[in-house]
């Protein structure tokens, strides 16, 4: 069996990966609209407490988009896995292949959507902690809530997993 072809993609599924796109799209316009005005040394790591623990040159700024586009293409690639290798909270079946497919597929667009969102946030911080504003996130409550989209993401998708079996 083959995976769910391009077309057969759910528009939930589609919008999603749009929006995490447009979020990539977004960090990149972000650093040519700071890039020229920065110092040449910014702060690239935060401590616990949310201030600076670390300085490097302002070519740093891409490793954020950097790793955003790597966690499109793998995220993309692990949907292109045969349905048959994917390891489902419920036996797979022939009657219900579609839906547990459709349904990892549909996580795997909302997980990255929910990194890229997070990653976004996270560059936007850095950019103005970089341009000498303070940062609008402090501590670990960005990264709390990332912890609590993420595992709450995944249960949801997991218990609709377990509908009509």
């Amino acid at each position: 069996m083959k995976a769910l072809s391009s077309s057969t993609v759910p528009t939930t599924e589609r919008l999603l990966n749009v929006l995490a796109l447009l979020l990539i799209i977004g960090q990149l316009a972000l650093i040519f609209g700071y890039y020229p005005q920065l110092p040449e040394t910014i702060p690239v790591h935060f401590g616990l407490a949310g201030k600076p623990d670390r300085w490097g040159g302002r070519g740093n700024l891409f490793v954020v988009p950097g790793l955003s586009v790597f966690f499109f293409v793998l995220f993309w690639g692990i949907r292109q896995i045969p349905a048959e290798f994917y390891n489902q909270p419920v036996p797979q079946t022939p009657e219900n292949r579609d839906r547990l497919v459709r349904n990892t597929h549909q996580m795997l667009a909302m997980l990255l959507f929910v990194v890229m969102v997070f990653m976004t946030w996270t560059f936007w911080n850095w950019l103005q902690a970089a341009s000498g504003s303070e940062p609008v996130a402090g501590k670990m409550l960005p990264n709390l809530l990332l912890l609590l989209a993420i595992a709450g993401t995944t249960l949801f998708y997991v218990r609709r997993a377990y509908r009509r079996v």
